[in-house]
């Protein structure tokens, strides 16, 4: 096992820490869905006690990411696709309502300049062949930026802690270059929408945009199998 250590931040206690580190190596896919760990192999490279890396799987299996066998390894979970339908479903709904809200805003051009400059950002990380991680992270504050310009901050960090499942699929989506032209257009087709103040073309494109990902499940999971629970 490899873990991509992170710096411990100042006043952060072992259990937190440990989590943090565990749980960014398994959003960015660095520890791959089925892959087995250990609370030994995590101490070894932490270099900390058994007893606050035992609370983070306990925290991590609460959210679906680490399943905890007892008396044996624990093993990154699998995505289960039943699991990114409901995260979808729940994202779609909130996320059309947002949208609603953002129309109304007073400061509406400011949020469409805030977009632009993400946008462009994308742009520039697709020329420079520059990691697609970043891609990614930009790609959720793209829609981050939306929720918090009506104060649904909150609301959009509920909505990333039920959608790892859903996350990791895009993830993996976008380490195969499977979105990358897509995204874009994507994006500058919202901001255009937006620009219109339509409602209804708005909540079109929100069930487009969220209900890709199975267009690539099936390619994804003939290559990857080991990665997910419903392969069928």
């Amino acid at each position: 096992m490899t873990l991509k250590n992170i710096l411990k931040n100042e006043n952060e206690n072992n259990s937190k820490y440990v989590y943090r580190v565990l749980k960014n190596n398994i959003m960015n896919l660095n520890l791959k869905p089925g892959e087995f760990i250990s609370e030994i192999s995590i101490s070894k490279v932490l270099h900390l006690s058994r007893t606050p890396i035992r609370e983070a799987l306990i925290k991590l299996s609460d959210e679906r990411l680490i399943d905890v066998i007892p008396q044996k390894k624990s093993m990154i979970t699998k995505l289960d696709l039943n699991l990114i339908h409901e995260s979808v479903f729940m994202r779609g709904t909130l996320e059309k309502q947002i949208l609603s809200d953002v129309l109304e805003l007073n400061n509406f051009d400011f949020l469409i300049k805030k977009l632009e400059k993400n946008l462009h950002f994308q742009k520039n990380i697709i020329t420079s062949n520059t990691d697609l991680h970043d891609l990614f992270y930009l790609d959720n504050e793209f829609h981050k930026l939306i929720f918090e310009s009506v104060n649904m901050g909150r609301v959009w960090k509920i909505i990333m802690l039920f959608n790892t499942h859903h996350s990791r699929l895009r993830l993996l989506e976008f380490l195969e270059n499977k979105r990358t032209d897509l995204i874009i257009k994507q994006h500058e087709n919202l901001i255009n929408l937006l620009k219109n103040r339509e409602i209804k073309p708005l909540q079109n494109f929100v069930n487009e945009h969220l209900s890709h990902y199975k267009i690539n499940q099936k390619e994804l999971k003939i290559k990857y199998p080991n990665y997910f629970i419903n392969v069928q």
